[in-house]
């Protein structure tokens, strides 16, 4: 590939229609889950009057998404276009029901809006993944990728700005409910845009256990390229512009076959994805008490608006660069930034300062993101992507779930300054820690 396509713009990555039809529609999907947490929130909240059973039940749908994984492991064994034809019906189908349900006059009981998150749930469809599953067969590996990965990220960043906004115009003009409608229609074009790609139908190639370009260990070793899909002609690379062989050491041959869980270097990119998932939640919690304790909670949406935006301006710059280095120290570049932000911040007595000092943790953001999702791609072979990129989500959103339990018992014994410091130091730790990962020489 020339430096000339390299250097290209985002606008490269969907000059093909087919590419940019699937993409938009997909986004338009995602959006629905951008849409559904404030909408489904209220939905409870209005039906049953009680705040405390509404954040229960999205703290049940939250705790059952965890199945994604598996719904990923499905998709690359049976290819999308089944698996989240079935997944995403299941998804509206329960979503009408809780409209139903919250449309009633009398409203439901707790236990009954439990089991309806359970079912949201288990029935989510995960649209990021398959997105970025298909991005593999459209792109092939090397810079090009690491750029359509970065405009991936920097979009669904984006949509998680405008998401909450959607819903608040929804509460505003009538019944939550109504909500819970948009997302189920919002849903359904973007699984009809995914499935209806030709990319869908591609399974990844089954485990070969003789295969000594899926088994090999670090070295010299040939690493894992992407059959199904497109190849660059001057052969399989990684973010780092080397041969896609695993970043941080070799592991046994049943964790390749099996799942990106029994992949050494997949654990620890998700050990330090979880800390950045804390991290975050940390800063945005944390953002949130010290507007809530100045007696203005609006000022934290300015803020937050704020970290938004400077996350998109760093994924946009982060993808038109090239990068050579390995995935542990652009993620310890990343987190550092981010760490070094927030206890900057964690000082900051003004609002004015406060949002100025969060741009450089804004900056952080998506990089952080895409780092990982290309990490994934070179730590596991091609029939495991899928799966291992639903992970890193995963995880995030589970350190996020920690950050925000945490941020609640750190402003309670702390005040509401704390959780920024803290923040700053749960993200120097993760980057530290990358960065021992990145001077680690590799092993076989």
């Amino acid at each position: 590939m020339s430096g000339t396509a390299v250097a290209g713009s985002y606008r490269t990555r969907l000059a093909d229609p087919v590419v940019a039809r699937t993409f938009v529609l997909a986004l338009v999907g995602r959006l629905g889950h951008a849409v559904l947490p404030l909408t489904f929130l209220f939905t409870v909240r209005q039906s049953t009057d009680s705040f405390a059973t509404a954040a229960a039940a999205m703290a049940v749908f939250g705790s059952t998404t965890l199945v994604m994984p598996v719904q990923a492991r499905l998709a690359d064994r049976h290819g999308q276009r089944v698996v989240l034809t079935c997944v995403a019906a299941g998804f509206v189908l329960v979503l009408g029901a809780a409209a139903l349900v919250a449309r009633g006059s009398g409203g439901a009981p707790a236990a009954a809006w439990l089991a309806i998150s359970v079912l949201l749930g288990l029935t989510a469809p995960a649209l990021g993944p398959p997105m970025r599953a298909q991005w593999r067969w459209f792109v092939p590996e090397g810079p090009a990728r690491v750029k359509a990965y970065s405009l991936d990220a920097v979009c669904e960043e984006t949509l998680y700005l405008v998401g909450p906004v959607v819903a608040a115009a929804v509460l505003a003009r009538g019944p939550a409910w109504h909500g819970l409608v948009l997302v189920a229609g919002l849903i359904v074009v973007g699984a009809a845009g995914l499935v209806s790609s030709p990319a869908a139908t591609v399974t990844a190639a089954p485990a070969d256990p003789d295969d000594p370009e899926i088994f090999a260990g670090q070295g010299n070793s040939p690493g894992p390229t992407d059959a199904t899909g497109p190849t660059d002609a001057t052969g399989p690379t990684d973010a780092t512009g080397r041969n896609d062989a695993p970043a941080s050491g070799g592991s046994a041959a049943p964790g390749r076959r099996g799942s990106p869980l029994g992949l050494a270097g997949m654990r620890r990119l998700l050990a330090l994805m979880a800390g950045f998932g804390c991290a975050s939640a940390l800063m945005y919690t944390g953002v949130a008490a010290r507007a809530d304790a100045a007696g203005h909670p609006g000022w934290a949406g300015y803020v937050e608006a704020v970290v938004g935006a400077a996350s998109v301006t760093g994924g946009l710059a982060w993808g038109a660069r090239r990068h050579r280095r390995a995935w542990p120290a652009q993620l310890a570049g990343t987190l550092g930034l981010l760490g070094i932000s927030l206890c900057v911040a964690s000082a900051m007595t003004s609002w004015w300062l406060l949002g100025v000092v969060l741009v450089g943790a804004g900056l952080a953001v998506s990089p952080s993101y895409t780092v990982a999702f290309v990490a994934a791609d070179a730590e596991t072979p091609p029939h495991l992507r899928t799966e291992a990129s639903t992970w890193v989500s995963t995880i995030t959103n589970l350190g996020s779930s920690g950050g925000t339990a945490l941020a609640g018992v750190v402003v309670g014994a702390w005040g509401a300054g704390a959780p920024l410091a803290v923040a700053g130091v749960v993200a120097l730790v993760a980057a530290a820690a990358a960065g021992s990962l990145a001077a680690t020489p590799s092993r076989s």
